[in-house]
């Protein structure tokens, strides 16, 4: 037998109490209870009256069920997305942290009868592991706060060629180790009016799932293409793609989609589903064209400006800082 859940109950319920309430105003129109219990005598039967006191209570019935599915499908949604987030946080965050108390261990035990290769092979393995733990850990506090709508957008000037170079440096070790290379050919000086941490948040996601999906010496491209008083930014790579049916689930929490990458990275498929908000909420739209096996490419439109001088420059660990601080 099927499971009910818990918001189908809730509206079963209230259609149960509606037909209750109609049948005792039809069970006391015909028998008029009240008078045959105090003894009076029965009124005559009014249809006229009975039908249209029907109807208002089915109205109001209708109302207030069409309320209640709407509010119980949000219940849904909600719980959906806390279950997904637990799971995100009890087995994709245990693994960067498994390898950095690895890598750590194996270092602290041996460090003596190492050799300055695998020394540094550890150190790297240890600074990627904290690298990814540090950005799931991000991209969990800012999914929290765009749920609990907390974050307000809020736009400063600054140099877009910049933003992308400081972004690929960030996953410029992982790029590296797979032989990719990543090229920037939005035109220096382009300046764009953004709230500068959420596309950056963006930008270090689509480049970190290009270079996870992308083969072994492969490209990725990020161009900037201006067309009236924007710029529409690509990020585009040439590896595994996503089907017709990974597309359509690709930016819903319920089926969120996480599969491992060409040399068997694992992800939480948290960082497009981010992405996709907050592009949302700076008033702008993630789009993505993708065939499987010939690549990816998503883009989103950015307002852009002349003749202004970017905002001071504050630097990414500091303006991480700050955000927890405030947080807090």
């Amino acid at each position: 037998m099927s499971k009910i859940n818990y918001p189908k109950k809730i509206l079963l319920g209230e259609a149960f109490g509606f037909a209750v309430i109609i049948l005792m105003l039809w069970v006391d129109e015909i028998y008029d209870l009240p008078h045959r219990l105090l003894g009076a005598e029965p009124t005559a039967v009014n249809t006229v009256e009975s039908l249209f006191e029907t109807a208002i209570i089915l109205v109001l019935g209708l109302v207030v069920l069409t309320i209640s599915a709407t509010l119980a499908n949000r219940l849904q949604r909600s719980d959906t997305e806390k279950s997904r987030l637990f799971g995100v946080i009890s087995h994709d965050l245990r693994n960067p942290f498994a390898n950095l108390i690895g890598n750590a261990d194996l270092l602290r035990k041996n460090f003596n009868t190492l050799s300055d290769e695998e020394r540094r092979t550890l150190s790297s393995g240890i600074f990627e592991s904290a690298d990814k733990a540090h950005d799931l850990l991000k991209n969990l506090l800012d999914w929290s706060e765009i749920q609990l709508h907390r974050s307000i957008p809020t736009a400063t000037v600054c140099d877009l060629r910049e933003l992308v170079d400081e972004c690929i440096d960030h996953v410029g070790l992982t790029a590296t180790r797979k032989q990719i290379v990543i090229t920037n050919d939005i035109p220096g000086g382009t300046l764009v009016n953004v709230d500068e941490t959420a596309i950056r948040s963006v930008l270090r996601n689509l480049l970190s799932n290009a270079v996870k999906f992308s083969k072994a010496g492969g490209v990725v491209e990020v161009v900037g293409k201006g067309r009236g008083g924007k710029v529409r930014v690509s990020v585009a790579d040439r590896g595994i793609g996503m089907s017709r049916n990974e597309l359509r689930s690709l930016f819903r929490m319920e089926t969120r989609l996480s599969k491992p990458g060409t040399s068997g990275e694992v992800g939480s498929g948290l960082g497009l589903l981010l992405s996709h908000e907050l592009i949302r909420r700076c008033g702008g739209k993630l789009k993505v064209r993708s065939d499987s096996g010939k690549g990816s490419t998503f883009s989103f439109a950015l307002p852009k400006v002349k003749g202004q001088k970017p905002a001071a420059k504050v630097s990414t660990r500091a303006e991480e800082n700050r955000e927890v601080n405030l947080q807090d």
